[in-house]
């Protein structure tokens, strides 16, 4: 199989999954502590985004089956770990231990915008 098929299917995958899957809010603890940094309503949409597109990333890479006689599907394999890794590194600094006025309506939003 040709690294452009593999990487079609791998794209059409992930695009079905996004369509069935629903948003939900990040995990966050919960602190009275006044030193927690606010971020916007916006900031707090793009972190629900993130951290549910990573999810579902990683849920594919479980069921991912490797060729491993395949360099192409290896290096497909290896990309899309690469990217839920890159995923994490950007929530993890921009969004965890953040709170803001309405992760759940961000969550909403989404939802409701969906196709």
């Amino acid at each position: 199989m040709s690294k452009l098929l593999c990487a079609f299917m791998l794209l059409t995958i992930i695009t079905i999954s996004d369509a069935l899957a629903e948003y939900e809010v990040p995990p966050s603890s919960a602190t009275s502590s006044t030193n927690v940094p606010y971020i916007s309503d916006e900031a707090m949409k793009q972190c629900v985004l993130l951290y549910n597109q990573a999810k579902w990333l990683s849920n594919e890479i479980g069921d991912t089956r490797v060729n491993r006689y395949s360099q192409a599907s290896i290096d497909a394999y290896n990309g899309e770990i690469t990217r839920h890794r890159n995923m994490l590194d950007s929530f993890n600094r921009d969004c965890a231990g953040k709170q803001s006025e309405s992760a759940y309506k961000a969550a909403q939003e989404l939802n409701s915008s969906r196709p």
